[in-house]
């Protein structure tokens, strides 16, 4: 089977199935216009493969959890009972075939990429754009995580090519990938535009569809009005009468091509018999379920069928198969709305089995020409049930529909509040907006899904009468939803905004709901933590009052212990807020913790952690973090907590555990979806600062995040600077970063920035800012009490201090911060003591603490910390030089390959390291037999003895 005119599309399918025998794997989307090939390319590749599964998205289906992925996978289920608990009972729940926790969607991802992973197959998915929301993430998971499984998963998408100005990233053979005029698929997802038939192809196929002679002006004509579509080129060539085809009668116009060719077929269905007509609609309202019982009940049959069948809109009257989606679209669209509720209204009495429910329930919603608050009940129903198996999307879809039918104004805002936050529960947070402003818009300075507006007069009005039908929980909940969303959607101003939000969401919730207002407070601190002073609507000290007030006395439970924290860091200084720093780092560090309540307030834990620097705390926080988020499969809080990790390795100066975090994060946002363009808020300044070498120029800028409303980024990047500007001797412009974060006199959040402060302040001249940063520092120390702190202060007094006095701190703070983990603060100890006994002359003693400083910073790939230190070397008349690469560099390790080969040399099995990699057991062998063949080891207790840390 080869198609005529397809030969470069069927060449690139070839390459891609040619690699499943030899456990390569590939996806692909094949996206075009109505009836432009898509299909036929589909079973060409299908046609190349022993083995395949093969399902098509429904319209009717788009709005049941999992229905295509269950579909896809029924083959394959028999097998669950290998695959780890977590995916087994994850996928049994998503599939409605046990009960249990709602199924998380990652863990369901991953036991789909299991079970294909089994054994070399091509998976194809034709009209994915209907497909059900959560199994196309699912799906898009699958494909972006193939590599050595012998998998080829092939998507139909109906939607318009990429526009050649879309940019430079390509797809295959030079197609344009990214968002086109139609359906854009999922994202990481590479894209094959599959266009018309070149002018030549399209000659051939149109004559030979041609029932008689055709003239060749004519011919080209219609090759052009057509673009060259084949479905349209087939039809035309059969219903166009001889004379037209030889020019002597003029063509039809428009020709029938894109949304025209719809038109097209629903003005050749207006040409049917009633009953023919209102069995076809029967067959494309209930795509292919109880047709046969709803049709008898309405008075018609299959038999009636025939004409379209004997016309090609069908291939199979039983079950009734439309030729093209086109076709079914076009009747249903057609029929008058009293008749397509009179068919739905007969497919709902049809579906009456247990099995039936939600279709049942749509169909009822469909039948209904007004509000139906017995139907809106029963899809309220349907929204739970869906809940209960992980379908967020569907839960919002059944919520959104029920508050159309819904007459109450309260009832109908509930519904749609709780629709909103399934939508934002699902990742559709623009969707969740738009679902929120149709209670209320939003309010001047709020953001909505258009961005912050200003209130007209209507908008005013529309609130006073819509915000009194909620009640104050919902009401909360609404604002809870708003700023979450805003944020998620990237709406500008929101990540200002949204402290604000949460804070009079607290106020609704208020006594009535304590749990519900203590999370939307600590949501309020939050945000107020990535934002700093680009707050807007509210400032930190609002929100420490409202924290002081809800935290308790004493404060309860690991959510009172970090509020009480924040606010007396917020309202006195740290030194005070010391005693309630401690209590809230033990609160989350206890191992009897919920795992979930940890995940939820890990920004606010690493936060106090680091303000008190509690290394070991925060350390333990974040391994059990990462555990837990590994165990539940909650992806975008473990994405959250690998960002987390990064940032604290960066503040600790263990820039290879920073960037063995960076990594993994990065791989786990393009396994779910997030595009380059948001990839790049997630990048560590502070990191990419110790690796700036002297004269090289900053890859972003403090100034970068203001647009964003991102001030700690902006803070992180400021200081993270000034540490690059030390280290290559440019002390007043670390001194001018620096001091706007010092807050000298009240040690606060940035308290951390004050031994820079001192050393920076201090080269310049300006010994009494040094004075001032270095007493800030030892009363913020001496109240951390933490060896991390204490060492920091000796480092920084054995900078102000005497010739006599300043060498025992020095060998003090070395001594205290070698017990820590504060990698990078000990190197640069080192470095000073070493610099200090140079200028004395004491030449070995120098060399020692000059050399073992640059060992480590080259261990790190510290850039500019090492040319300093290797400069100070040199003046002692060494090389200055003696680099030590990275594990990776000097094995040749890939990224992906040193964490495969790190997991396998802990212990791990190579299913173990695929759960936490997020990668199928084949992709784990495959990367551990290329780490093998580069070290050259032929076990795992070799691989032990080869790696080190």
């Amino acid at each position: 089977m080869r198609l005529f005119g397809r030969e470069a599309e069927c060449a690139i399918l070839d390459e891609l199935v040619a690699g499943a025998p030899e456990a390569r794997s590939a996806v692909a989307v094949l996206r075009g216009e109505p009836g432009v090939g898509k299909t036929s390319l589909l079973r060409y590749a299908r046609s190349r493969v022993p083995r395949s599964l093969w399902v098509s998205g429904v319209e009717a289906e788009a709005h049941f959890p999992y229905a295509a992925l269950h579909r896809l996978l029924i083959p394959l289920l028999p097998g669950r009972a290998a695959l780890p608990a977590a995916q087994r009972a994850a996928l049994e729940v998503a599939c409605g075939l046990s009960g249990g926790e709602p199924a998380d969607l990652h863990l369901v991802s991953l036991a789909a990429l299991t079970l294909l992973a089994r054994e070399p197959r091509l998976c194809v998915v034709d009209d994915a754009q209907w497909v059900d929301s959560e199994s196309l993430r699912a799906l898009a998971f699958v494909g972006r995580r193939l590599h050595a499984e012998g998998v080829v998963l092939l998507l139909g998408w109906r939607g318009s090519p990429a526009p050649a100005e879309a940019g430079p990233e390509t797809g295959f053979g030079g197609a344009v990938k990214g968002a086109g005029t139609g359906a854009v698929p999922p994202a990481g997802l590479p894209v094959l535009d599959v266009g018309g038939l070149r002018e030549e192809a399209a000659l051939a196929l149109l004559a030979e569809s041609a029932d008689g002679p055709l003239d060749p002006a004519i011919a080209a004509a219609i090759v052009r009005a057509t673009g060259g579509n084949p479905l349209a080129l087939t039809d035309l060539g059969r219903e166009l009468t001889a004379e037209q085809l030889r020019g002597t009668s003029p063509l039809p116009g428009p020709m029938p091509i894109g949304s025209r060719l719809e038109a097209h077929y629903a003005a050749r269905v207006r040409g049917y018999t009633e009953a023919t007509r209102v069995w076809l609609l029967v067959a494309a309202a209930g795509a292919g379920e109880h047709v046969g019982a709803a049709a008898t009940a309405l008075g018609v049959s299959a038999s009636d069928a025939e004409p379209a069948e004997s016309d090609g809109l069908l291939t199979s009257v039983s079950p009734p198969v439309f030729r093209h989606p086109l076709m079914r679209s076009a009747v249903y669209g057609d029929a008058p709305a009293p008749l397509r509720r009179s068919v739905h209204a007969a497919l709902a009495a049809a579906a009456g089995g247990p099995d039936d429910a939600d279709r049942r329930a749509w169909h009822l919603a469909a039948a209904a020409p007004g509000p139906d608050e017995a139907v809106a009940a029963e899809l309220e129903r349907r929204a739970g049930r869906a809940a209960a198996r992980g379908g967020h999307a569907a839960r919002a879809d059944f919520l959104a529909r029920a508050a159309e039918l819904t007459d109450d104004s309260r009832d109908r805002a509930v519904r749609l509040t709780a629709a909103a936050e399934a939508a934002l529960t699902a990742g559709a947070a623009t969707r969740a907006l738009r679902l929120l402003d149709d209670i209320t818009p939003a309010r001047p300075g709020e953001p909505h899904q258009r961005g912050a507006v200003a209130e007209t007069g209507a908008e005013a009005g529309t609130q006073a009468r819509l915000r009194p039908a909620m009640d104050a929980r919902w009401r909360g909940v609404a604002l809870m939803v708003r700023a979450g969303a805003a944020v998620s959607a990237h709406v500008p101003g929101a990540n200002r905004y949204a402290s604000a939000m949460c804070l009079e969401a607290a106020e609704a919730f208020g006594a009535a709901w304590p749990e519900l207002a203590r999370a939307a407070v600590l949501s309020a601190i939050e945000h107020e933590i990535a934002v700093e002073d680009l707050i807007t609507g509210t400032t930190a000290g609002g929100i420490a009052a409202v924290a002081r007030r809800m935290a308790g006395e004493p404060p309860v439970g690991a959510a009172g212990a970090l509020m009480a924290a924040y606010a007396a860091v917020i309202e006195e200084d740290l030194v005070a807020a010391a005693p309630a720093l401690r209590r809230a780092v033990a609160a989350m560090a206890d191992v009897a913790l919920p795992e979930r309540e940890l995940l939820r307030h890990i920004v606010v834990a690493v936060s106090v952690s680091t303000m008190l620097w509690d290394d070991r705390s925060r350390q333990a926080i974040l391994d059990r973090a990462t555990a837990a988020a590994h165990r539940t499969g909650a992806l975008q809080s473990l994405d959250l907590v690998y960002f987390m990790a990064a940032m604290s390795d960066a503040t600790l100066g263990r820039l290879t555990d920073a960037d063995r975090h960076e990594a993994a994060g990065l791989r786990l946002r393009r396994a779910i979806g997030i595009t380059a363009e948001r990839q790049r808020v997630w990048n560590h300044p502070e990191l990419a600062a110790w690796r700036i070498g002297p004269g090289e120029r900053a890859p972003v800028r403090p100034e970068a995040f203001e647009a964003l409303g991102l001030g700690a980024m902006r803070s992180l990047t400021a200081h993270g600077l000034a540490i690059r500007d030390i280290a290559c001797g440019d002390y007043a412009a670390a001194a001018r970063r620096l001091a706007p974060l010092a807050d000298l006199g009240r040690p606060g959040r940035y308290a951390r920035v004050l031994p820079d402060l001192v050393e920076s302040a201090l080269r310049t001249g300006d010994r009494r800012t040094a004075g001032l940063a270095h007493d800030d520092l030892a009363r913020a120390a001496e109240a951390a009490g933490t060896d991390w702190a204490i060492g920091l202060r000796e480092r920084s007094a054995a900078l102000l201090a005497e010739d006599g006095a300043a060498e025992s701190l020095y060998r003090q703070a070395i001594e205290r911060l070698g017990g820590t983990l504060a990698y990078g603060d000990l190197a640069r100890a080192r470095l000073l003591y070493g610099e200090w006994l140079r200028r004395r002359r004491r030449r070995r003693e120098a060399r020692e603490q000059l050399g073992a400083a640059l060992e480590m910073f080259d261990a790190v790939r510290a850039v500019a910390f090492a040319h300093r230190a290797g400069r100070e070397l040199g003046a002692l008349g060494g090389t200055g030089r003696n680099p030590v690469p990275q594990q990776s560099e000097a094995t040749g390790l890939t990224t992906q390959e040193a964490a495969v080969a790190r997991l396998a040399r802990n212990g791990g099995t190579n299913a173990e390291i695929a759960a936490h990699l997020f990668l199928s057991a084949s992709t784990v062998d495959y990367h551990l037999r290329k780490v093998y063949r580069k070290l050259g080891v032929n076990s795992r207790r070799q691989l032990r003895e080869a790696l080190h840390d």
